[in-house]
């Protein structure tokens, strides 16, 4: 014979419900509590705001200036139909801007690359290059240069450089006495300057 007690159904169901659902059940008032408390309190939370990334950049440096390079070589050619030709500097005329610098190159051998005594601006230094495959020479002051092989200058072989305002020591570097052939080549390189002065003026 089966009894059944009035609150048997109640009891079957309340045993029926999974363990997990009544620990969700149980913990429904704790959440709402939670929830009421940090809503209660939401005027007075403040949110950090995230921290900003690094936005910092590479500064490139970039120069102001371009130095500019010209390239003067010694030449030997015993082919060539004149001593001025055998032994050169090619180019044997430069006209150049303040702070450009001068690479010569072929200073090897018995070859030099020499100022001509009085042949250069005031402040500025006289310079001799030998046995040196390549060298560097920056020109600052403004003025006239001579420039000479101390060996093969008696066959001629001679430069003329400008830079700048060739009249600071023009008539100066004019008047200085050097070897005949240099001074065939000079006379010749002056007169070039003197055109190209009319010709800006």
């Amino acid at each position: 014979m089966l009894f059944c007690h009035k609150n048997a159904r109640s009891r079957a169901s309340s045993a029926t419900i999974p363990i997990a659902w009544k620990m969700t059940l149980m913990s429904l008032p704790l959440v709402a509590l939670f929830s009421q408390t940090a809503l209660a309190a939401g005027s007075q939370l403040k949110v950090s705001p995230k921290p900003k990334q690094s936005q910092e950049k590479l500064a490139i440096a970039t120069p102001t200036e371009v130095i500019e390079i010209d390239v003067v070589n010694q030449i030997i050619d015993l082919n060539a139909n004149s001593s001025y030709e055998a032994f050169r500097f090619e180019p044997d005329y430069l006209s150049l801007k303040p702070g450009t610098v001068v690479r010569f190159k072929g200073s090897t051998g018995r070859h030099t690359v020499s100022s001509v005594r009085g042949m250069y601006p005031e402040g500025a230094r006289p310079f001799e290059i030998r046995g040196k495959p390549q060298m560097d020479v920056a020109f600052e002051k403004e003025g006239v240069y001579g420039i000479r092989c101390r060996v093969h200058g008696r066959h001629g072989m001679a430069m003329l450089i400008i830079v700048g305002d060739p009249k600071v020591n023009l008539d100066k570097a004019r008047s200085q006495k050097v070897g005949k052939k240099e001074a065939v080549k000079f006379k010749l390189l002056f007169e070039r300057l003197d055109k190209e002065i009319a010709a800006k003026s």
